[in-house]
């Protein structure tokens, strides 16, 4: 869990950066597995640099990944967040390729959108000219949320002349940031290790779960978008729950029932 000054950090700001959060054979496990998920995923399309491969790493091929949701070191800090009540929605790779233009993952108005916590961490060390993640102290809140979505293209401005935090880090290293948080990242490599997980507020009111359920029909259509149509959004055999979870098993019925995960899988 996150201490009493954490908790108003991540608060007010709308991020945390969690140091020497994994081991250092656990990052060992992390790029071993990070690998194999996405030569196996992207066989047909290999890297090389033109675009971002992506693939959610919640299958039998790599195990480590596929139980980092309900690791408590990142299940605690959500329920501490979010309530008991929030919910897993995965855990990826990334292949970046150039920078990131700013961008909030989610809007902060729950009646147009659901929200959470991302979590992400880097295989490589990464710094200001490197592909860090920059984020904008308080932007998970409004009015600074949709200030930032009026004006920030009309500015023109570089991503380095917008005021930001930079999360220099360490592969040991986790960002925990709110996904209504503005963010980018300036001068990565081409195929720049990142990985996420995510969780969401469970939505309280019709209106939210309506903005849920909209959310979770563009959410269905990442592997498409990342040119692999045929493959499910949640590998079958995280959906099976081997280990008869029963934190997983409350979260696959949630994601059901927002649609996020096809009833009948």
């Amino acid at each position: 869990m996150l201490s009493n000054e954490q908790y108003q950090h991540f608060q007010t700001f709308g991020f945390i950066v969690l140091r020497q959060f994994f081991t250092p054979d656990e990052v060992t496990t992390l790029r071993a597995e990070f690998e194999k998920g996405l030569d196996l995923a992207y066989r047909h399309r290999p890297f090389d640099g033109s675009e971002r491969h992506w693939v959610s790493q919640m299958g039998p091929d790599t195990p480590f990944y596929a139980h980092l949701l309900e690791d408590q070191r990142f299940w605690s800090i959500t329920a501490q967040l979010y309530g008991e009540d929030a919910f897993a929605t995965g855990t990826d790779a990334n292949r970046y390729v150039g920078d990131t233009g700013w961008h909030p993952d989610h809007h902060a108005d729950p009646k147009k959108d659901c929200y959470g916590v991302k979590y992400a961490f880097y295989l490589d060390p990464v710094g200001p000219n490197t592909g860090a993640l920059r984020l904008i102290p308080g932007s998970h809140r409004n009015p600074l949320h949709e200030d930032l979505r009026e004006n920030l293209k009309s500015m023109n401005l570089g991503i380095e002349e917008i005021p930001s935090y930079i999360c220099t880090c360490e592969p040991v290293d986790v960002v925990a940031f709110d996904m209504r948080c503005w963010h980018a990242s300036s001068g990565g490599s081409e195929g720049r290790r990142m990985s996420t997980c995510c969780y969401y507020k469970n939505p309280e009111t019709t209106e939210e779960e309506e903005a849920a359920r909209k959310r979770a029909a563009g959410s269905r259509d990442a592997p498409a978008q990342y040119h692999r149509p045929d493959d499910p959004l949640f590998h079958p055999d995280w959906v099976a729950n081997p280990r008869n979870s029963a934190l997983r098993r409350g979260w696959i019925d949630r994601l059901k029932e927002l649609e996020f995960l096809e009833s009948t899988t």
